[in-house]
């Protein structure tokens, strides 16, 4: 009987590690694993990837509690991930501060470049699907009157990408791809989704999606870059 129970402990726990990983790793990656391959770096030749951030999030953090701020992440991010999981083809890379990183296209399957337009129409209808979320959500018994305001970036290219470590094991994405995603976040404005034209490019003749120039703007380590605006 002990015995029995034993088993039924370790099931149990076998079946939480394996959910706990499945939260963390993509598909494919957790695939590997459960059939006792070690995943090998991988090359993506095309992936579109997203970040958010908080608008003016070092001077919220000023104002505000370090505790009022935690709950102010998990009630956001909370959220953010019950979005995310509507849409097969977007994985959540990680959150770290007020920042979340989201990529769409990351798979051991070779992909055409239908599938390719059509993951970038889930990150972009993604983007859209978070911005208006924040723009619903009260955050007034957290940050009292300080205004919470969503920035999104989002770039398409070639990542590179592997599993590291042993013990609370990462999948990293590495490349230009992820810098110049990153920059499209943060030299965006408030409330506001700003693109790539190689995301653009990546849509070809989808037109589902309304766009407007900003222009060129400076871009880190890119020099001038001509980049939009998702409208809608």
């Amino acid at each position: 009987m002990e015995t029995h129970l034993q088993s039924e402990e370790m099931r149990a726990d076998t079946a939480l590690s394996q959910n706990l990983l499945g939260m963390m790793l993509p598909a494919h990656i957790m695939e590997k694993i459960e059939l006792g391959v070690v995943p090998e770096p991988e090359s993506f030749g095309c992936v579109s990837l997203f970040f958010t951030d908080i608008f003016e999030f070092k001077k919220l953090v000023a104002s505000v509690s370090p505790v009022q701020i935690l709950k102010l992440l998990n009630v956001l991010y909370t959220r953010f991930d019950a979005v995310i999981a509507k849409y097969s083809q977007l994985y959540k890379v990680e959150s770290v501060a007020d920042t979340y990183m989201v990529a769409a296209g990351l798979s051991s399957q070779e992909k055409s470049k239908e599938d390719i337009t059509e993951c970038t129409i889930q990150a972009l209808n993604c983007c859209i699907e978070l911005q208006g979320l924040v723009k619903s959500m009260d955050f007034t018994e957290i940050v009292g009157d300080h205004n919470v305001k969503l920035r999104i970036g989002l770039h398409s290219g070639t990542i590179n990408a592997g599993l590291i470590g042993t013990k609370m094991s990462r999948y990293c994405l590495f490349g230009d791809t992820v810098n110049t995603a990153s920059r499209m976040c943060t030299t965006g404005d408030a409330a506001r989704i700003q693109v790539s034209p190689q995301t653009i490019l990546v849509l070809g003749e989808d037109d589902q999606f309304e766009f407007e120039i900003r222009g060129e703007i400076e871009v880190k380590g890119k020099g001038m870059m001509r980049t939009y605006w998702l409208i809608h």
